[in-house]
């Protein structure tokens, strides 16, 4: 038998990661799946476990750098390197905005992301195709913002540059709604929606940086979580269906050949840089690519 596949998974004490989780750890493959479930409390979740797959729960606290380099010397002392990270930590304060919340959005979703993704990247023992997927969402295109901004969305090369906008997004929420939305990123509560583009385009830019590492993001759709019924009507998506997305750019074929099924744990195309989503928020499915600075 193959050496594990080692996957880390942020955020998955319930909702999406919880979903994801379980997917993961249902897998037959030929190959065993280690699956490091992370989250602030590193509660277990008691999912089903699939033999010989093993799931490992820990504390992490993806906004804290120490906590990072923390868990990461943990995987290096266990398994040498994590083979695949699965960014789904997140916050959404859309519900009660402020400046202050919309800053903490953005410092737990883009930032703490960022800082996963360099944690990731800077393993000595990293392999060839190792992966990142980066949870995010479609409803958030460069077209929703203003010409100034979709100018700067598309231009990013650096992370620097995508930080800058960070910089930029709460510098105008802090100065008041009409400033935020003069600044082209729109009105009421964004910044769930924009810490979500800040992570379509870190998700560019290191596919760019890093070719031997399959970088890309996807969307699970409208998902009955807590998160997800915050906004009006009941999700029709499990955990478990909108996790698919996640799971297919996990270990499945990234190319043409995964989108009906996923083709989990078959060879997979070489595609990177790239956005997986559903035809809309409501079907399920396993995601067809595009280039998010497009949309």
């Amino acid at each position: 038998m193959q050496k594990s596949l080692v996957i880390v998974v942020t955020g998955t004490s319930r909702g999406i990661g919880k979903g994801i989780t379980n997917v993961l750890l249902q897998q037959t493959l030929d190959r065993p799946l280690v699956v490091y479930a992370t989250s602030r409390s590193g509660a277990n979740t008691e999912g089903e476990v699939a033999n010989p797959n093993i799931i490992e729960y820990h504390k992490l606290d993806i906004t804290d750098p120490a906590s990072i380099s923390s868990f990461f010397k943990r995987v290096r002392m266990g398994h040498g390197a994590a083979d695949v990270l699965i960014n789904n930590a997140a916050v959404s304060n859309d519900y009660r905005e402020n400046p202050e919340y919309a800053a903490q959005t953005i410092r737990n979703n883009y930032v703490g992301t960022r800082d996963m993704c360099k944690a990731f990247l800077a393993q000595p023992d990293l392999r060839f195709g190792a992966r990142i997927v980066n949870i995010t969402s479609g409803l958030n295109g460069v077209s929703t913002y203003g010409t100034e901004l979709q100018q700067k969305f598309r231009k990013a090369s650096m992370i620097a540059d995508i930080d800058d906008l960070a910089t930029k997004y709460i510098e105008d929420t802090s100065s008041g709604p009409e400033c935020q939305e003069a600044a082209g990123w729109g009105a009421k509560a964004r910044s769930y929606k924009v810490s979500k583009a800040l992570i379509n385009t870190l998700t560019v830019v290191l596919a760019q940086q890093n070719p031997k590492v399959m970088i890309n993001s996807c969307c699970p759709g409208w998902v009955d979580t807590e998160m997800g019924r915050q906004g009006q009507g009941r999700p029709p998506k499990t955990p478990e269906q909108g996790a698919q997305t996640a799971v297919r750019c996990a270990i499945g074929d990234l190319g043409p050949g995964g989108d009906k099924d996923g083709a989990l744990g078959q060879d997979s195309d070489e595609v990177s840089g790239k956005f997986y989503e559903n035809e809309s928020i409501v079907v399920v499915g396993w995601g067809k690519s595009k280039l998010w600075l497009e949309t």
